[in-house]
């Protein structure tokens, strides 16, 4: 009997997206809390409360330039009647008054000063009049508390400042260094050591011989992963080799805490990150229901997560975005671990691979009827530009032939039609 040809879009023997991407997440930990300089900081998890050590602001200061004086005795002050007070010295900001202030009497004070003892109230500038015998009067009467900052008006003493969980953002670093918390305990960027293989691939400043071709997935790769948060690694391109490859993995593993390679994990002859044999390691490779990015190789090397990706850039970019970002959030201590998915509506048909879930490149519009999707090009895994054009994957179940234009379809938001 003449041999059956393969038939790469039927499903037996492949794994559904959900279930591979669940055994990634399995057996990816956060990384152990250390505590960094709030610089180092910026993007990470903070691993516990951080909680207000003393009440925000520590005193209460003043919200105007002018006379920090009591109430009672600017309380019937007008134009026509001003209130006629000594003054006895002044308020700076970044240092103590010169003094309190008691009855009859006024303290000039600088915006951000701290209120002396006895004032309760602050008249602007633009309502005094200064005479020259080192008194002044005050043409209005404001209520207690009026144009001060209170004591303790942001954090009391014993609040959360930032919760377990939480990300670390611009608010979030100003917040902890005024309340003096210079070295938060934080799960860390995860250090991701990066590598190609292929004898064909050569560097994008390289000119390429026949058949050649420039390494985009590096690139690729360190773009998505600097999106994420992580600190990629670069390794460079590893050739068809075995040994090499080896090599090139274990002389990072000190400085990894996982590794991405892309290439060398399907069924040819030559792929060599599945024809490695990692004694220190263990990585299974396996095929998975969706199209592009079928096969996929994950597992462990000295105990840290290794990535094995398909080697056309758009598999890649797949890959990425459905296996590896949610594991290295999860590394982050990230409990958002997905990107955002919209309903829309096609605008052309789009055709799909029996048995398999399409991840179809769009560029995705908010319009007034709701979410259009356009596809930015052919299905072809090896045609980057599709994705460059795109903000957003639609995904086409399994079993579809043909998604119609006017058909809705969810769509997974990699950036906002803004970038």
């Amino acid at each position: 009997m003449a041999a059956q040809p393969h038939d790469h879009d039927a499903p037996e023997g492949l794994l559904a997206v959900e279930e591979a991407r669940e055994r990634v997440l399995g057996a990816i930990h956060p990384l152990a809390p250390l505590r960094l300089p709030l610089t180092d900081a910026y993007g990470c998890v903070v691993s516990e409360d951080v909680v207000a050590t003393h009440d925000l602001p520590e005193f209460a200061s003043s919200a105007m330039d002018g006379f920090a004086v009591r109430a009672s005795d600017v309380a019937d002050a007008t134009p026509s009647q001003p209130a006629d007070l000594k003054i006895v010295g002044r308020a700076l900001i970044g240092h103590e008054p010169e003094g309190t202030v008691g009855a009859g009497e006024a303290m000039h004070i600088a915006t951000g000063a701290p209120i002396p003892g006895g004032a309760d109230v602050v008249v602007p500038i633009e309502n005094a009049m200064v005479d020259g015998d080192g008194r002044v009067r005050l043409l209005d009467g404001p209520a207690a508390g009026t144009h001060v900052r209170p004591h303790g008006e942001d954090v009391h003493e014993g609040d959360v400042l930032v919760p377990a969980g939480k990300r670390l953002g611009a608010p979030e670093l100003g917040l902890l260094a005024i309340a003096g918390h210079p070295t938060p305990l934080v799960h860390p960027r995860p250090r991701v050591v990066v590598l190609s293989t292929g004898d064909e691939l050569v560097s994008p400043s390289e000119t390429p011989a026949f058949g050649q071709v420039r390494d985009a997935n590096s690139a690729l790769i360190f773009g998505a992963l600097r999106e994420m948060g992580a600190m990629p690694v670069m390794a460079g391109i590893v050739r068809d080799d075995v040994e090499s490859l080896r090599e090139t993995i274990f002389s990072f593993e000190i400085q990894a805490d996982a590794f991405v390679s892309s290439g060398g994990v399907s069924v040819g002859e030559r792929d060599v990150v599945k024809a490695a044999f990692f004694r220190r390691g263990d990585v299974d490779f396996y095929k998975v229901a969706m199209q592009p990015g079928m096969p996929q190789g994950f597992g462990h090397v000295e105990g840290k997560p290794y990535f094995g990706l398909p080697g056309n850039p758009v598999s890649v970019f797949v890959s990425l975005e459905v296996f590896l970002r949610p594991a290295i959030l999860k590394m982050m201590g990230r409990t958002h671990l997905f990107r955002p998915e919209v309903t829309a509506t096609l605008t052309e048909d789009v055709r799909g691979p029996r048995g398999k879930l399409q991840y179809a490149r769009v560029e995705v519009r908010r319009e007034e009827g709701g979410w259009s999707a356009a596809p930015t090009g052919a299905r072809g895994s090896n045609l980057i530009s599709t994705v460059a054009r795109a903000n957003g994957l639609a995904m086409i179940p399994a079993g579809t032939d043909v998604a119609p234009a006017g058909s809705t379809v969810k769509v997974m938001l990699f950036r906002s039609s803004e970038d």
